[in-house]
């Protein structure tokens, strides 16, 4: 992990795990059955505003923590606050977004938690962890 950047390899690793993510729960959305060119721009745009969403709680993680070495370092207590500011804006943003301006839907195949779709609260459990994991120093 770079030590004077250590966002960009969070935001390239973020990217390629979340254009991953997206386009395997393409079931699980309305628009599944859309054409190629269409699935394609729609994922790699979610993938793109996932990587916003882990650089903004990666910033304000590193913010509270004073450090932007924290992933590095391996710490409990900012994994947890990443985590959760991830989680935390998923929750909203999937409500807001299904519910209120009806951006997207998902298809009927999607487990729900009060709601909310299993597939992307996931993923903002296990990218932000698995980034965690991986851009963790070897303890010697």
């Amino acid at each position: 992990m770079s030590r004077r950047l250590p966002e960009l390899p969070v935001a390239v690793l973020g990217f390629g795990l979340s254009a991953a993510w997206e386009f395997l729960q393409t079931p699980f959305y309305a628009d599944h059955g859309r054409e190629l060119s269409y699935l394609l721009r729609t994922r790699l745009h979610c993938a793109g505003g996932d990587t916003l969403i882990l650089l903004f709680a990666f910033g304000v993680t590193s913010l509270i923590f004073r450090s932007r070495q924290w992933l590095r370092d391996g710490r409990r207590w900012p994994t947890v606050l990443f985590v959760a500011l991830g989680f935390a804006y998923t929750v909203w943003s999937e409500w807001f977004n299904t519910q209120v301006t009806l951006s997207w839907q998902y298809a009927d195949s999607m487990p729900r938690v009060v709601g909310i779709g299993l597939a992307p609260l996931a993923q903002w459990l296990a990218i932000p962890f698995l980034l965690a994991l991986i851009f963790r120093k070897p303890r010697s």
